[in-house]
């Protein structure tokens, strides 16, 4: 068992065992030190991070997963949590423009914070759509403002808090529950624009055609609240930073060292069993996947948190195959950030989701963090990021047969549609991650790279809760618990949970 050297003042809250170094672990753990109790976070893999990952090979540097940085704010506010300010730690760099977005007939766009330079690109596929782009973002801006302050940074503990006349009525004006790919062809009439502002449900591993209208904040918090950034040196780098303020503060970080299982005694959560010895806690924050806590971890009785759905009727988002590509040469005609929407939108959602087919057409993500950072590939050489969206494990697509054949569709679409010219013969270094990577290294459910679903039924109070209700003083942090999926929400959701343990433990 690897531990980093800790540093830190005295202990007046308590001891809390983390279980994962992911970023809600890291981030509930920081909060959770500052406040006085003694953190030890216990972490499977030799590196922290979880899904926000780092890949270092040949002289190039890939995230692993998360590559777009969104609500700085919430990042921001984590430091000063702890006394300390985010930019000594790492350097934020403002995005401009965000990406382009190709579509399927060959056209493209740059989405843009500069207002003029939108609306000029707006103009030039829908003329006329400039008004309807304003209206949009005043939904979408309405939608943002009270789903973050009256739902997302809220810890729902009862059914009545949730379902309130107040917020049945706010739900009801903003319309947040309705459909959300409807609700933006409200706003434009051309598809190539409904598209345009529709597809970023994909960050969540959701189709926009069975998601909620309020992830219209997605768009909105690039375009008009906080914008894209990119931390200098990769999103790897605000792991960094949050292990060194962990650090700092004096949590213990146990690397290579597995959580065997949460003791339970007398119905409340009191440590791990980690690397076959008893680590004693007054409570035990779980940030590693939620589904396989509750499946692997904890006594069969803790399965009566599911109150609304059992387990095996749980929905899950997408997962990914990726490829992190070392290449010859630069690529200097893409951007920072490219999305390659399919032909055919609506059929690749639906092979993805609803017929657990690989997509015979895939939209597909690419990034090239040398084109703001030089220092992410060799000189004369770029690192090409590609995450393509999959159906999970339960499609019962074989990755040993498809893996080779779905690689080569792939080459051919960036050679095609990203313009790479001689791509495979320009390839020194190359990673291929399928879903089965997915679970077998991070302990995904069906290897969903995003965690649990948003739909309906799994968004807000029907989200898995923060504290069990049957295990005394056993918290969650991560993806696949309130109030959701994405660095973000996940970052929030730890603060959820830390204080709700300083309340129930310390207070």
């Amino acid at each position: 068992m690897q531990v980093l050297q800790r540093r830190g003042s005295s202990v007046s809250g308590g001891r809390v065992a983390v279980v994962g170094a992911g970023v809600g672990g890291l981030a509930a753990a920081i909060r959770l030190r500052a406040a006085g109790f003694e953190v030890e976070v216990f972490e499977k893999n030799p590196e922290p991070g979880g899904r926000m990952g780092v890949l270092r090979g040949g002289g190039f540097t890939f995230d692993t997963g998360p590559t777009l940085l969104l609500m700085t704010d919430v990042y921001r506010e984590l430091f000063r949590s702890a006394g300390r300010r985010l930019e000594d730690y790492v350097e934020l760099v403002p995005l401009e423009p965000n990406y382009r977005v190709h579509f399927g007939d060959g056209d493209s766009m740059l989405v843009s914070r500069s207002l003029p330079q939108m609306v000029a690109e707006l103009e030039r596929i829908e003329p006329g759509s400039a008004p309807g782009y304003y209206r949009f973002l005043e939904d979408a801006c309405r939608k943002y403002r009270v789903g973050r302050r009256e739902f997302v940074e809220r810890d729902f503990e009862r059914a009545r808090d949730f379902f309130s006349p107040r917020n049945l009525r706010l739900l009801k004006e903003t319309q947040a529950v309705n459909n959300y790919y409807r609700s933006v062809s409200r706003f434009f009439r051309s598809e190539k624009l409904r598209q345009a502002f529709s597809f970023q449900t994909m960050y969540l591993g959701l189709s926009p055609f069975d998601a909620p209208a309020v992830y219209a904040l997605l768009p909105y918090t690039e375009l008009a609240e906080d914008g894209l950034w990119y931390p200098r040196g990769g999103m790897y780098r605000l792991v960094e930073a949050m292990c060194a303020l962990a650090e700092e503060l004096g949590v213990g970080m146990h690397l290579e060292s597995p959580v065997e299982k949460i003791t339970v005694v007398k119905g409340r959560a009191a440590g791990v069993r980690v690397n076959g010895g008893e680590f004693g806690a007054d409570a035990v924050l779980a940030n590693a996947d939620l589904p396989y806590v509750y499946r692997n971890l904890l006594p069969e009785r803790a399965l009566r948190d599911f109150t609304v759905r059992p387990p095996e009727r749980l929905t899950y988002t997408a997962s990914a195959f990726m490829l992190y590509l070392g290449l010859e040469g630069r690529l200097d005609h893409l951007s920072h950030h490219n999305v390659y929407l399919s032909r055919d939108y609506r059929r690749n959602f639906e092979a993805i989701f609803r017929d657990r087919t690989l997509p015979e057409d895939p939209s597909l993500y690419t990034c090239v963090p040398a084109r703001t950072d030089p220092e992410a590939a060799p000189e004369g050489r770029d690192a090409l990021y590609v995450l393509v969206p999959v159906p999970h494990l339960d499609s019962g697509v074989d990755w040993n047969r498809e893996r080779d054949g779905f690689r080569e569709k792939v080459l051919a679409l960036l050679e095609g549609r990203a313009g790479i010219e001689n791509l495979r013969r320009r390839i020194v270094f190359e990673v291929v991650r399928t879903p089965e990577d997915w679970r077998r290294e991070y302990n995904l459910e069906k290897g969903a790279a995003f965690g649990l679903g948003h739909g309906i039924l799994q968004v807000g109070y029907f989200r898995p809760a923060i504290a069990s209700r049957h295990i005394e003083r056993l918290y969650f942090a991560g993806a696949s618990t309130r109030p959701g999926t994405g660095v973000p929400l996940v970052t929030i959701g730890a603060r959820l949970a830390a204080e709700r343990i300083r309340r129930e433990v310390a207070g």
